[in-house]
């Protein structure tokens, strides 16, 4: 999808940027989310609702994909990454966003993300009637 999406003229490769940031926020939280076993719809909710901290998280592993050759981009990724898996374990998200939600005095509009793969997902499980039947 934000491969496909960079391809539109004019906005795709901002939303590109965009959409890759929010991917690689997710993937660095995704290991402290499964630590403490933070149930999948809210960190979705949460995910969806914090958008902009969460972009602004994820954007410093972009930035080489745009400004650099592949191969040099992938190396500084390959040292990026960890570096940000580990700030992520340490971050204390829910207080931080608080505090700046305090500060600028506003609350930002939910972006469904995920509504495409959520309603994939459910269609696709609807078609096996016995797992639902096991629960």
């Amino acid at each position: 999808q934000v491969t496909v999406i960079g391809c539109i003229p004019y906005l795709g490769k901002a939303m590109n940027f965009m959409l890759l940031s929010l991917m690689y926020a997710y993937y660095c939280f995704e290991y402290k989310w499964n630590f403490f076993a933070v149930s999948l719809n809210h960190r979705l909710d949460f995910f969806e609702s914090n958008w902009a901290f969460f972009a602004g998280f994820g954007s410093p592993c972009v930035l080489p994909i745009f400004f650099f050759s592949p191969l040099t981009s992938y190396g500084v990724m390959a040292i990026l990454y960890p570096l940000f898996v580990m700030t992520a374990a340490g971050t204390q998200e829910e207080q931080t966003i608080d505090e700046l939600k305090s500060l600028h005095g506003g609350k930002l509009n939910r972006i469904p993300l995920f509504f495409v793969a959520k309603r994939l997902t459910t269609q696709a499980l609807q078609l096996f009637p016995e797992a639902q039947k096991e629960q």
